[in-house]
């Protein structure tokens, strides 16, 4: 990293080891919106962290957004998915091709610190995704938008919303596909405000309703069906060696979860002492739990799972500087961090739960949230054992992929 991208680094640092900190416990008890945090992120320029300087981002390297991640979930787990939606969703537009509404919000993020979020999944509460979605019908000059999503983390703090939408080609015709940049204060668009996880309580991943929302053609990128066959045969949608970076921030904000359960779990055992309310039961010595060896190894384990996480996620970053033999080959390597970083996740979380006990995940500590958050960020993201098994197709030369969080 370069001086200006280490003095980032240690700002934000500052800021989530401080009073991002601070305010995680309200934020996930009232299920609000980090709207302070957020703020001091703007005010670091840290959304144009996902543009290149030719778009008038940032530009830094994979390995400084990967760490500044880091940094912010361990302060609030909440914040980090938050701006790690909108980093999604900026690297997604910078590698569309350019259309005057892209070029405007891109510029809008690059001067501002504008945001931006993202429905695309089942709405909260929703078990069938064919009710989910949004779809478009021609009118005039205009696209008229219907329907909704969910999980648009950053929703309350986004001046953008990327909607995807069907093209209705009436009876007989294919769809096409558009995508829409509307702001979230436009007429037609309503945010529910309807976000209530077990963990992440405070990323504001509210469903998203559009109920005649109008979208100038003109702002509106339109991607005929048989163009988006062809797309789809080539699995242009997959991850590649350069759009690597959002999802990479997700295994950056596990990496900052498990190091602050790693951290309070140490600190807890070396203050717990004994077990029962009359500690002298029996002549059994008492002492603290950090003298016994079962605590000791439960420790150990999580600091290999934890160390060996960022190692193994280190040497991927490093080795994007330069291409991979084969598209193939860089799939099998992202796979392969994947599928450590989340074993890395559900091992430190359970660690910390049979090395602590239930005396840890009382209400007014915080391993209880940062717990919760760290085991619903696994819930949220790729399957373990379907990464296992594209592991063991790739091993047979089997062609295999990696789309995203949602699967494979």
């Amino acid at each position: 990293m370069e001086q200006w991208e280490t003095e980032l680094v240690e700002k934000v640092r500052a800021l989530a080891h401080g009073p991002f900190a601070d305010r995680a416990a309200r934020i996930d008890r009232e299920g609000s919106f980090p709207a302070e945090n957020v703020a001091e992120l703007k005010a670091l320029g840290i959304p144009g962290m996902a543009l290149p300087r030719s778009l008038g981002g940032l530009g830094v390297s994979v390995e400084t957004q990967l760490r500044v991640t880091e940094e912010i979930a361990y302060g609030d787990g909440s914040t980090a998915v938050a701006l790690n939606m909108h980093i999604l969703i900026a690297d997604f537009l910078s590698f569309l091709p350019p259309f005057p509404r892209r070029n405007a919000v891109l510029e809008d993020v690059a001067r501002n610190s504008a945001l931006i979020c993202g429905p695309g999944s089942v709405p909260t509460g929703e078990l069938d995704s064919r009710r989910a979605g949004y779809r478009m019908r021609e009118d005039g000059d205009h696209l008229i938008v219907d329907g909704r999503a969910g999980f648009a983390s950053m929703s309350e703090g986004a001046t953008y919303v990327m909607i995807g939408a069907t093209v209705d080609r009436g009876e007989g015709n294919e769809a096409d596909v558009a995508l829409a940049l509307p702001r979230t204060s436009d007429a037609g668009l309503r945010i529910l405000n309807n976000w209530d996880a077990m963990g992440m309580r405070g990323t504001a991943s509210h469903d998203i309703v559009c109920e005649g929302l109008v979208v100038p053609k003109s702002e509106a990128l339109v991607i005929p069906a048989a163009l988006m066959k062809v797309l789809a045969q080539g699995q242009v949608g997959g991850l590649t060696q350069d759009r690597a970076r959002g999802a990479l921030g997700i295994l950056a904000i596990w990496l900052g979860l498990a190091q602050a359960a790693f951290d309070l779990t140490v600190a807890y055992v070396r203050e717990r002492h004994g077990y029962l309310a009359t500690p002298d039961v029996g002549g059994a010595p008492v002492g603290f739990r950090a003298e016994e060896p079962w605590a000791q190894l439960g420790l150990g384990a999580m600091e290999h799972w934890l160390e060996t996480g960022r190692a193994v996620l280190g040497d991927l970053v490093r080795r994007l500087d330069r291409p991979f033999p084969s598209p193939q080959q860089f799939t099998r390597a992202m796979v392969r961090t994947v599928y450590h970083l989340r074993r890395m996740g559900e091992e430190v979380a359970m660690g910390s739960m049979r090395v602590c006990g239930a005396h840890a995940y009382v209400r007014s500590r915080p391993l209880e949230r940062v717990f919760r958050d760290l085991m619903g960020g696994n819930v949220m993201a790729w399957k373990t054992d379907q990464l296992l098994q594209t592991l063991g197709q790739g091993a047979l030369g089997m062609p295999i992929s990696i789309v995203g969080p949602a699967g494979t």
